[in-house]
């Protein structure tokens, strides 16, 4: 039985067809296709690819793409992106929890569909529904809360919340996630890049387009967020989506083409107490104006390779 259930979903992949824009939605309702996910654990590929009224499961390997096991379930899903850069997600650290989304047909919906599925079998655990236009946007390392931005406006795409389902109680939290510093503003702009904390609890998440560009870092454990506000120089740059979000060490370090422009200490225990805001935004802001002024000196400084005589 196992080889022919792994040989059916492998001819489908032949006349898997590209998955269809979302009408003018923004790029993170695209599915990530062939790319999928890769689980940190295993180093495996995940991905998940809709062929007519159902979907191809796959696990592969990264290092060559042999196909380890498929699967076909009912319905059409896909990995869902989490920021413009086409970072993707959906996978809990611990791997066994991968939660997928409804590729839209139009925009914005009028309910919306998420997918829970099992890795160890890719079955179908079950399908989440919601009223309105939403989108996938973090899972904490065991599956337990999955956090989706609901989108708040018909005509704004900027606007949004983002909310915790609980997924042993099977609901929706009534209360969204924000910052406790901060708890009237309302978060705007769109993703622009991510990258994840150790052991897969942080999510840090570079926004852009609102009133000024802020790094989103949400603890999937807790339920909770700090915003933590980028320098007004970084506001006004021209570069601002070529930004990339990396870890360096203890540091998470905003990069622009692997230099780095603005940097925080990586201590979530600390950020995660009632102190912790404030102290991680001096921070990002003092090591972002330090990293600055090094840009600075080093490009008044002349290059050895420019000036051989010198």
């Amino acid at each position: 039985m196992r080889p022919r259930r792994l040989l059916i979903p492998l001819l489908l992949l032949a006349f898997v067809p590209a998955s269809p824009a979302a009408g003018d939605g923004p790029p993170t309702l695209r599915d990530a296709g062939s790319e999928g996910v890769i689980d940190r654990g295993s180093g495996d590929r995940l991905t998940a690819l809709p062929v007519r009224a159902a979907t191809v499961l796959t696990r592969s390997q990264t290092d060559g793409g042999r196909v380890r096991f498929a699967a076909l379930v009912r319905g059409r899903w896909g990995v869902p992106v989490v920021a413009y850069d086409a970072t993707s997600g959906g996978l809990s650290a611990d791997g066994a929890t991968l939660i997928l989304m409804r590729p839209p047909r139009t925009y914005p919906r009028r309910r919306t569909k998420f997918a829970v599925v099992d890795t160890k079998r890719l079955g179908l655990r079950r399908t989440i529904v919601l009223k309105g236009e939403w989108s996938f946007d973090a899972i904490s390392p065991d599956g337990s809360t999955v956090y989706l931005v609901q989108a708040l406006s018909r005509r704004d795409p900027n606007r949004y919340a983002v909310r915790a389902y609980d997924m042993r109680a099977h609901r929706l939290l009534p209360e969204p996630i924000v910052d406790r510093s901060e708890p009237d503003e309302p978060m705007r702009g769109v993703p622009v890049t991510r990258t994840t904390g150790p052991g897969g609890r942080w999510e840090y998440t570079l926004y852009a387009g609102g009133e000024h560009p802020f790094v989103h870092a949400l603890d999937t454990v807790r339920r909770q967020s700090i915003c933590i506000d980028l320098p007004q120089r970084i506001a006004r740059s021209r570069y601002l989506y070529q930004l990339r979000l990396r870890l360096r060490g203890k540091q998470v370090a905003v990069l622009h083409h692997e230099r780095v422009v603005a940097s925080a200490p990586l201590r979530p225990a600390q950020a995660s107490t009632g102190s912790g805001p404030p102290w991680l935004l001096a921070a990002l802001a003092l090591t972002g104006l330090v990293a600055a002024a090094g840009v600075r000196r080093a490009r008044r400084r002349p290059s050895p390779s420019a000036h051989p005589g010198r």
